[in-house]
């Protein structure tokens, strides 16, 4: 009879078995060329040199960023699944233009989506780099954001896929690119690569193995932190048993006959030919870069010299996930106010000072005194506060340096309106003063706000002034306002009777030369039609 097994046996088969696991996961990610997290100059990026303490920022902030991607992605499925008389028909049967708008706007939200979630998998890949034996919470911590971001991103493009694919009239129209959602072309065969991949059922299997025997430090994770890391994980579940099911019960759907990109496009070495150095940043936290920012600070300088207070400004940062939602290449809006002393001189003017009784620096001060209070301090780094914009930790007050330093793309339009009508734009911004972000992008509520909302919202025609004229569009199901529809919105009224907005200036960003220069209006007008995800941007 064989002795019973000792605890050091146990032990030592539990190390082995781990081992292997590990070993056949990282087989099947490293192999795979479009799993390497690299930046645009092909060094690693990702966890691997971050001290303990970056690692645990990353992954608090990252939970709570997947979290609320899960919420978006949540509404998209139900939005798919309201949809479904639009993707119900037979491939012989067209798309009218509402239709191919309504499609359309659900693929560049799944798009958009997609490729965030791929981004946050991509970062968290480097797991692999973080010992389990020798730190094995931050191991299984990293782990289970990779896996559920991964897993996440499956469901969503699947959920998509199954309705559209071996469907001509879909997949040529989502294929065919769009200039105003920023949609390249090629982009859904692209997105068949990447989610409908015999690969992904094994890479998927592979990783619940391994989280199985990350078991107890799982439920160590989700019992210390239960509305973070406990969601985390039971998100993870449930959409590895989706996404299980769906490459496996319709392989024949999704492998079979499906030849219109798959099999055809090689080049799938990253997700797109997308920012794969957004992996060191995840939605606005900021701990390293690679490289440096292309707007230099004696451009910041110039800039504010060139800007007005009422000057809108659209920003984009080309490594960051931003604004995830709004389609297009602009992804963030900001109002210029200019520091306290520019915005005093700019509106000593009679007009104004006979609407606001005095000085309009003054019946701000007086009207809004925190709002006044955190405009006028300086920031950490002692810079001056010159614009107000909606990010994630709200409706704040921020110097250029911070806004416009921190870009790598940026432009101002000027609204062609009075002084008056101006300030109070500006009044009504700081109204919205401290009020929380607003990550439903619902523009029919007032409580929180995104970075475009509260331009529109500043400038909405009211009985008292003209205000700028700013269409909403359905997107996704919402009523919304993009940046880049304001900027589509100024290349198409330039020169006209309905023109609203004039140019001030734009730093369009190089990325071969990590630069940035000045560019004339006839460059800037046609910046809308730029990919929302292209690395190589002229």
């Amino acid at each position: 009879m064989r002795p019973a097994p000792t605890r050091l046996s146990f032990n030592r088969l539990l190390l082995v078995g781990m081992a292997l696991a590990l070993a056949a996961l990282g087989v099947l990610l490293l192999v795979r060329g479009d799993a390497k997290p690299n930046g645009a100059d092909g060094r690693r990026v990702g966890l691997a040199g971050l001290a303990p303490e970056e690692l645990d920022l990353h992954a608090d902030r990252d939970a709570l960023r997947f979290k609320r991607i899960v919420g978006q992605t949540i509404r998209l499925h139900q939005r798919l699944a309201e949809s479904a008389a639009l993707f119900d028909r037979p491939a012989d049967r067209g798309l009218s233009a509402d239709e191919r708008r309504e499609a359309l706007d659900l693929f560049e939200a799944v798009l958009d989506h997609t490729i965030a979630l791929d981004q946050l998998s991509r970062f968290h890949l480097d797991f692999l780099q973080i010992s389990v034996l020798d730190d094995p919470l931050r191991h299984a911590r990293h782990f289970a954001l990779y896996f559920a971001a991964y897993t996440e991103k499956l469901a969503l493009g699947l959920a998509l896929i199954d309705r559209t694919i071996n469907k001509p009239q879909f997949e040529k129209l989502f294929d065919e690119g769009n200039q105003g959602l920023g949609i390249v072309p090629g982009a859904y065969g692209r997105l068949k690569w990447n989610v409908v991949h015999v690969e992904d059922a094994a890479t998927a299997l592979a990783a619940h193995q391994w989280m199985k025997l990350l078991g107890a430090k799982l439920d160590e994770l989700a019992q210390g932190d239960g509305p973070r890391w406990g969601f985390v994980l039971a998100r993870l579940e449930d959409r590895y048993q989706t996404v299980k099911d769906n490459l496996t019960g319709k392989s024949v759907k999704l492998f079979g006959g499906n030849s219109f990109d798959i099999g055809k496009d090689t080049a799938h070495a990253v997700w797109f030919p997308v920012q794969t150095e957004v992996a060191e940043v995840m939605g606005d936290t900021k701990v390293k870069r690679l490289h440096q920012y292309l707007i230099s600070a004696e451009q910041v300088s110039d800039a504010a010299k060139r800007s007005e207070p009422g000057d809108v400004l659209v920003e984009r940062r080309n490594w960051y996930v931003s604004n995830v939602g709004l389609p297009g290449f602009w992804p963030h809006a900001a109002l210029w106010l200019g520091s306290a002393e520019e915005l005093t001189a700019y509106f000593a003017d009679a007009e104004v000072e006979r609407a606001y009784g005095g000085s309009f620096a003054k019946y701000l001060e007086d009207k809004f005194p925190g709002a006044w209070a955190s405009y006028t301090a300086p920031d950490a780094e002692g810079h001056t506060a010159r614009l107000i914009e909606a990010m994630s930790e709200g409706v704040v007050f921020t110097s250029a340096e911070h806004s416009v330093g921190t870009a790598d793309y940026v432009a101002a339009m000027r609204p062609q309106l009075s002084k008056l009508d101006k300030a109070r734009a500006i009044a009504r911004a700081f109204l919205y003063a401290g009020r929380p972000y607003d990550f439903d992008f619902d523009f029919y509520t007032d409580a929180t706000l995104v970075c475009s909302e509260l331009v529109y919202k500043a400038y909405e025609p009211r009985k008292e002034s003209k205000g700028l004229s700013l269409p909403l569009e359905k997107v996704v199901g919402r009523m919304t306002l993009g940046p880049n529809t304001m900027v589509r919105l100024f290349d198409e009224q330039l020169g006209g009777k309905a023109q609203q907005l004039a140019f001030a200036w734009f730093l369009d960003g190089h990325e071969r030369e990590r630069n940035a220069s000045f560019e004339p209006i006839e460059v800037f007008r046609r910046s809308w039609t730029r990919p929302k995800w292209d690395v190589a941007q002229k």
